[in-house]
């Protein structure tokens, strides 16, 4: 049977469990399990805040875990910020290369262009040239090829005008049968002068070796030195293009020794 606890350390019976007003007393047992109560709600709330602390620890430590997530984060952030400029930049770069890629291809074929309708254009020059000297070479032929016969006809009417002088009385050349010569040359010199062709007559003028062939030299009273004392076959030019020098004898004024 407990004790009933005296503060004043006396004992007393269990006979007197009651108070004076009818209430009972706490033992000892009571109070040691009031103590052990305690005892136990101190432990536990120990256990709570031990419990209470490591979750805070775990709470700080979730959080700083957060914190450098969130500065993890918001540095990838701030890295793909700079790789999205970074890439607009590149665009950008790629855009202006590609145009100006372009552009350079343009100016490529724009020069090539112009390279061959120059080409093109010597070409045409070249074959307008290499034509217009063949119908001069051909043209040249064909008034050269002409010329005896403005020769032959200056000899009919040289040899004719011998005869009629020679002839004096006798019978010879008419002057009707010369006039006719004389007429046939000039209606054929008028030909040749609608071809641009010109005669070269130097009788008495400088000596020209441009357009004048010596064949002989004579002594001739009345011309002067170095002139054209004689012309044994003309000459003939068409424009500044010679076709054939006049054949001349030129005077020394001297005899040859």
């Amino acid at each position: 049977m407990g004790q009933y606890y005296d503060p004043y350390g006396r004992n007393r019976g269990a006979a007197r469990r009651v108070n004076d007003t009818g209430r009972r007393m706490p033992t000892v047992d009571d109070y040691d399990a009031l103590a052990y109560a305690y005892e136990q709600a101190q432990a536990a709330l120990q256990e709570l805040k031990n419990q209470s602390l490591e979750q805070e620890k775990a709470l700080e430590a979730v959080r700083q875990e957060l914190d450098i997530k969130n500065e993890a984060l918001h540095r990838q952030g701030e890295a793909l910020k700079d790789t999205e400029n970074e890439l607009l930049w590149t665009r950008a770069a790629l855009e202006e290369a590609r145009r100006e890629a372009e552009a350079e291809q343009r100016e490529s074929w724009k020069a090539r262009y112009q390279r061959l309708q120059a080409d093109l254009e010597n070409l045409r020059r070249r074959w307008e040239q290499r034509f217009d000297d063949e119908v001069a070479g051909a043209r040249h032929k064909i008034l050269l090829d002409m010329l005896p016969l403005a020769d032959n006809l200056d000899l009919a009417i040289q040899h004719a005008t011998d005869a009629s002088q020679s002839a004096a009385g006798q019978d010879g050349p008419t002057a009707d049968f010369i006039a006719n010569i004389e007429a046939t040359r000039r209606a054929f010199m008028e030909t040749l002068k609608r071809y641009g062709v010109e005669r070269i007559d130097p009788l008495h003028a400088q000596f020209d070796p441009t357009v004048h062939e010596a064949v002989g030299q004579v002594i001739v009273d009345g011309v002067p030195h170095d002139h054209v004392a004689q012309v044994l076959q003309a000459g003939y030019t068409e424009g500044n293009r010679l076709i054939r020098p006049a054949r001349v004898l030129v005077n020394t004024g001297r005899a040859d020794e």
